[in-house]
């Protein structure tokens, strides 16, 4: 070959070798220099979430039940990491964690893996002081509750990132919880954060719900429940106290309790809320449907008799007994003395599809719309399945299930003059005027002359009938007693030893009447509900009639 060809094909791939350089160069500038640069960045820059702090929760005198601190969470970015073994043996003897699960977790990451979320101080300040590559830590907000378990089953609980998962914490979780931020961190190679951008997102803080909730009198009835349930060996209890005229529920209290800020495993069974979950045959506290739908339709005067056969009452399918026998009862001592018999001939006389009537209208069979998550409508049986023993028994609180928030509101109907209420718990949401407020409203469901006469005689029955232990001195006490025998599934028949005591209640004397609805389950050293249920009504209520009056805490304490 020639001298000239062979310096032209060197010439020649000299050519091709920098037109390749050059169209390489021009593909990664142009084309891929976009995808090129974000790697790089993505090297040095790393986004950190901001949780918006969660609102609180307020009760209606001020006082915080429901507040965020700010804890510190540890986070690995594995881009950085050098010595994973090593990594994961300090952050597993600080953390006491298990290391495989620290190992799992940096492995399955690109460039955010969290570790801990919201450590203790102590071993924050551990981990932060052995400076290791690739570990950072990020604020973060924990829910903590000042007053530990006061009304924790109205509250409820959050998890680990402040999503609400139970009680109020649940059902206002969309108001309550916050809007998260970002914010873009530069770190140098060693991993250490050297500035801020100015690509941050701000979080938002969550609005704060004031509650009807009022923490003293729930602190009375969680202390007084809390006594009778041990008193008695009983196997739970549950209180409300609501305003008969507006549904505010100042105290809502289920036995036994936990502690929302060191909640545990053993503790799930506590966090049912058996007031507004769990439903029960109420026994002669029901009577009080019978007693308002005969008299909303004049079916007996006060001073009718009615024979109570002696304390044995053949019906169909049964025989009703009395705790006594009695003879012949005017209309307000057959419910002085909680006659099963005299209540089964006045339902009789009032007609099953009126009866059936009035349990609808007082709200059971229904829920009542409470703001909490897992409320029950109860067990009304509809009446083309009642059986021929249904229209005597149903009267006096057996083949019925109801909770005890529906004997509440039942008994306010009668407190407050003939309204069927909504219960209710959140008063306010802060900036919003109206939440939801037409469930807040209430309907007539009984005459005004009706529900008066109705009261009378539910004085007259803690003043000299079964519920004379809730009686104050001085004071217009209304309620009915409740003994109810729990069915047993195992025998299939009501159990021989198994009881709810029951009391439901109003304090008549005061701007707007109050309601405290009282259930003891299985009592074991008395099992009445006027010997158990009633003078638990009496403490919580005196405590209420002198905070009432204008006392202060401290005195009313």
């Amino acid at each position: 070959m020639s001298f000239d060809k062979r310096l032209y094909l060197i010439y020649t791939f000299f050519w091709v070798l920098f037109a390749a350089v050059f169209l390489r160069i021009g593909y990664v500038q142009l084309i891929k220099g976009f995808e090129y640069k974000n790697f790089a960045e993505g090297q040095y820059y790393k986004t950190i979430p901001f949780k918006g702090k969660r609102g609180m929760l307020i009760d209606r005198v001020g006082r915080e039940l429901g507040v965020s601190l700010s804890f510190y969470s540890v986070y690995v970015d594995p881009l950085f990491v050098a010595d994973l073994d090593s990594l994961v043996q300090d952050l597993s003897r600080i953390l006491e964690m298990d290391a495989e699960d620290i190992r799992r977790r940096i492995r399955k990451a690109k460039r955010f893996a969290w570790i801990k979320r919201k450590l203790p101080w102590d071993q924050k300040e551990k981990v932060r002081s052995l400076n290791i590559p690739g570990v950072f830590f990020s604020s973060e907000d924990k829910r903590f509750y000042p007053e530990g378990k006061l009304a924790a089953s109205v509250l409820g609980l959050v998890n680990v990132d402040n999503h609400g998962v139970e009680g109020l914490e649940y059902e206002y979780d969309k108001y309550l919880r916050g809007k998260d931020g970002t914010v873009e961190v530069l770190s140098d190679s060693s991993s250490h954060e050297l500035l801020l951008t100015p690509n941050i997102l701000e979080p938002q803080k969550g609005r704060n719900l004031f509650l009807s909730i009022d923490s003293r009198v729930q602190l009375w009835t969680e202390v007084f429940l809390e006594e009778t349930v041990k008193e008695y060996d009983a196997k739970a209890g549950g209180v409300i106290v609501m305003n008969a005229v507006n549904g505010q529920i100042y105290a809502l209290a289920n036995y036994p309790y936990f502690d929302p800020n060191n909640f545990t495993v053993e503790d799930s069974a506590a966090l049912r809320n058996n007031v507004v979950s769990d439903f029960f045959e109420p026994g002669s506290v029901f009577k009080i449907v019978t007693l308002l739908a005969a008299i909303d339709n004049n079916v007996f005067k006060d001073d009718d008799m009615i024979f109570c056969e002696n304390g044995a009452y053949k019906v169909p399918g049964t025989t009703l007994n009395d705790y006594r026998p009695y003879g012949a009862l005017k209309f307000k001592e057959v419910f002085m003395n909680s006659s099963n018999i005299g209540v089964a001939k006045i339902a009789d006389k009032l007609g099953k599809e009126r009866l059936y009537e009035y349990i609808g209208r007082l709200g059971f069979g229904q829920v009542t719309g409470i703001d909490l998550p897992g409320e029950t409508q109860g067990m009304v049986t509809d009446l083309k399945n009642w059986s021929r023993t249904s229209p005597y028994i149903v009267p006096i609180g057996q083949e019925i299930g109801v909770t005890l928030l529906q004997l509440a509101r039942a008994c306010a109907v009668i407190a407050n003059g003939g309204f069927l209420v909504s219960p209710h718990l959140v008063n306010r949401v802060e900036g919003l005027d109206n939440v939801e407020r037409e469930a807040f409203d209430r309907v007539r469901v009984v005459s005004e002359s009706s529900a008066l006469h109705a009261k009378d005689i539910l004085v007259e029955v803690v003043a000299n009938g079964t519920g004379k232990r809730a009686y104050i001195q001085d004071r217009r006490i209304g309620g009915k007693t409740g003994t109810a025998q729990k069915y047993d599934p195992v025998i299939r028949r009501y159990s021989p030893n198994k009881y709810r005591a029951n009391f439901v209640g109003f304090l008549d004397d005061l701007d707007e009447p109050v309601v405290i609805a009282v259930t003891i389950d299985e009592p074991r050293k008395s099992h009445f509900g006027g010997v158990v249920a009633a003078p638990l009504f009496k403490k919580i209520a005196e405590k209420v009639l002198v905070y009432s009056g204008g006392q202060d805490y401290e005195t009313a304490r």
